[in-house]
């Protein structure tokens, strides 16, 4: 089902945008173009702008290698067909690059960095972000805005667009509680996550990890470190912060089920541990395995203070 749905975007992404703006039409949509989520600055000028394979997408003071560029490039090929190379320069181009202080946001650091300006002429696509991730969002921008025109051919809005987020942190919820997805399942749900501008994922991991220490409590093909490891840089490129979600002292029954937690129970329920118990708050962080953020891998360590997530150890 995700797979159909990535090979139709466009056009489930117009549907799904026409039901969100029908009534509070902006000056993108009232011109046939769409955006989620709407961003803030929004000033178009006459006429369209068509792109072909002949354009070229220039990094400028940024490695071709860059996330930015790279899904760039994948999106247009696997959306619109469109194949461009990355060169020095061209006749027609898209410019990607960060330039600190670009867009005036008036916000704090956390939300400045991820700002950023996009400029349509007739021969160039400007994308500039205050930092990295507001080059990335730019981006995505970019790939929602493209239509196709009566002819068929692939039109931009000539104008300029300037964005940044209201909120410092989006998050959205995985639960994995009652089933167990694929590592590329997982990863196709990060990137779409980045293209609506996510930057946080709560992941409820209840049984589906390995607890080295305990392994009785993973269940049957449980994440192992290695590849939670895995998840975590592939969101970390993609400005997305995972956070494990372990609840407690209720929802345990995955693990007040076993044996060796049976004196955890609450009047002999395996639902919660009995709080009345000193093991029951002793216990359950040494003996469920201990979740570290490292702050030094999270590219924006200081979003928060609650939640903060890196490269996760995740470990006995």
């Amino acid at each position: 089902m995700l797979n159909l749905f990535a090979k139709n975007f466009p056009a489930v992404f117009v549907l799904f945008a026409s039901l969100l703006q029908a009534q509070n039409a902006t000056e993108l949509w009232s011109r046939g173009y769409a955006v989620i989520p709407t961003p803030r600055s929004i000033n178009l000028e006459g006429g369209d702008v068509p792109i072909d394979g002949r354009w070229v997408i220039v990094p400028a003071g940024i490695d071709s290698q860059e996330i930015s560029v790279r899904t760039l490039r994948r999106d247009l090929a696997d959306w619109y067909h469109l194949n461009l190379n990355a060169a020095p320069k061209g006749d027609s181009v898209i410019r990607l690059s960060i330039q600190p202080g670009t867009a005036k946001t008036g916000a704090g650091a956390e939300i400045d960095k991820q700002a950023y300006r996009l400029q349509i002429g007739d021969r160039s696509v400007e994308v500039t972000g205050n930092g990295a991730p507001g080059l990335f969002y730019g981006v995505q921008t970019l790939l929602q805005l493209i239509k196709h025109g009566p002819s068929g051919a692939l039109l931009l809005p000539r104008g300029t667009i300037e964005d940044w987020p209201k909120l410092q942190l989006r998050i959205l919820h995985w639960d994995t509680k009652h089933h167990q997805d694929r590592m590329e399942t997982l990863k196709r749900y990060l990137d779409w996550s980045a293209r609506f501008k996510v930057n946080m994922i709560g992941f409820e991991l209840e049984d589906k990890f390995e607890y080295p220490s305990h392994p009785a409590i993973g269940a049957p093909g449980a994440f192992t470190t290695k590849e939670l490891q895995e998840l975590v840089n592939y969101a970390l490129e993609r400005h997305i912060q995972i956070v494990p979600v372990i609840q407690a002292p209720a929802h345990m029954s995955y693990v007040l089920k076993h044996p060796e937690f049976a004196a955890l129970r609450a009047d002999g329920s395996n639902y919660q541990s009995c709080m009345c118990d000193p093991k029951a708050s002793r216990e359950p962080q040494p003996r469920l395995g201990r979740i570290r953020a490292e702050g030094s891998r999270t590219p924006d360590s200081a979003r928060t203070q609650n939640a903060r997530l890196g490269g996760v150890s995740l470990a006995a």
